[in-house]
């Protein structure tokens, strides 16, 4: 049985260079491994305390439940008011609760951000970095930030080489 790793996209735009190197990544073949692309920050509900009960809702239940049983998540993030885009934190919200009993406790998880910009998404990567040991999770990997995006991915969604190889050797890490 191989490990799945679950694949998140902090970006909602369809065309959007982070989600573009998410999907390259569940194109990588790796033995034992299988890279999934969710795309949480889209799909779940606004975080409302008052929904999160025994019985949440229908989406954010899955979503626990896909994390929990995955072996490692990756998260690809842009920077937006330098921070993290509210879809993202928006997914985070629902995932890191109920407290002390979350899905992501004991998860292997790794980060990494891009922008158009000459920041590579590093203020969105900081926090990230900055959280994921505080919800009882293991941060994998080195910090990844990849700017002027733009020029590193093709209209057809080719990412350069130079992207692909730190993003496959995190890709390997979290597989372990």
């Amino acid at each position: 049985m191989s490990k799945q790793i679950l694949v998140v996209s902090g970006s909602l735009r369809k065309a959007s260079y982070t989600t573009a190197l998410c999907r390259a990544v569940c194109g990588l073949q790796m033995d034992g491994a299988e890279f999934v692309l969710r795309n949480y920050a889209r799909t779940l509900p606004i975080y409302d305390g008052d929904l999160d009960s025994n019985t949440p809702p229908t989406q954010v239940a899955e979503m626990r439940r896909e994390i929990a049983e995955s072996h490692a998540l990756l998260i690809g993030t842009p920077v937006y008011n330098y921070n993290i885009p509210g879809g993202l934190k928006n997914f985070i919200d629902w995932a890191s609760r109920p407290y002390a009993n979350h899905s992501f406790i004991g998860r292997r998880m790794g980060v990494f951000g891009c922008s158009p910009g000459e920041s590579g998404g590093k203020q969105s990567v900081e926090y990230l970095r900055n959280i994921i040991p505080l919800f009882g999770a293991t941060l994998i990997g080195p910090e990844l930030l990849f700017p002027k995006i733009n020029t590193l991915v093709s209209a057809d969604g080719a990412v350069d080489a130079s992207v692909m190889g730190p993003l496959s050797a995190l890709a390997r890490e979290l597989a372990a």
